[in-house]
């Protein structure tokens, strides 16, 4: 009983294979580039790609594309991929950015919770930054003032024909060092005063909308 109804089945299948195989009809670009209808498919027409359409609506049932088709495709849908990656990647990134925004407006609002707050507690700051600055001005004409006297001393030896001593000498490359030193750090704190001001001029104009929002 089971062989029969094996046997029943292989027929089954066969026959809807043919039938399937009789309702269809291709559709391929002739020798002369002429779209040809045909029920057989010849073999220079399998190579270049070809359309299988139903034998009765000329429904399209599939396309059979050729290596290079398939390539193009491949590189479309890959190219269509990665902008769609990209694009998610810069959802991603605006999303974080909203939600750093977020708490950055929280803390700021924390920290001042009013213009006047904001207002002393930025003048403070600067002010603290500027007597920095102030401070490094001394000590760098300090260091300048005491170089002079040193180069005064020692052109004064040479000048009597006597040789500089190792301790004048030690003391002027040391001074020359505290300047360039000097230098440095009021170079720094300058650029540090200057990189906090703007700092807080872009929080107190955020601070001002915020503080406008909270009012409404």
């Amino acid at each position: 009983m089971k062989i029969i109804n094996l046997i029943l089945f292989t027929f089954i299948l066969s026959t809807i294979s043919t039938v399937s195989s009789a309702d269809r009809i291709y559709r391929f670009n002739d020798k002369d580039g002429i779209s040809t209808l045909s029920k057989s498919l010849p073999p220079y027409a399998a190579q270049q790609g070809y359309d299988i359409l139903d034998s009765k609506s000329l429904r399209l049932i599939k396309r059979v594309y050729t290596r290079k088709e398939l390539n193009r495709i491949q590189k479309k849908q890959q190219f269509a991929q990665q902008k769609e990656n990209a694009k998610r990647q810069q959802e991603e990134k605006e999303k974080q950015r909203l939600i750093e925004q977020g708490i950055s407006d929280r803390n700021l609002l924390a920290r001042y919770p009013t213009e006047n707050v904001f207002i002393k507690s930025r003048d403070e700051d600067i002010q603290y930054h500027q007597r920095q600055i102030d401070s490094l001005k001394i000590s760098l004409n300090d260091n300048r003032k005491r170089l002079i006297s040193l180069q005064a001393k020692a052109a004064e030896a040479e000048i009597n024909g006597d040789t500089v001593s190792d301790d004048l000498h030690t003391k002027l490359l040391s001074t020359e060092q505290q300047i360039q030193h000097n230098k440095q750090l009021l170079d720094q704190a300058i650029s540090e005063k200057i990189k906090v001001t703007k700092q807080y001029e872009a929080d107190y104009t955020h601070l001002q909308k915020l503080l406008h929002l909270l009012e409404k």
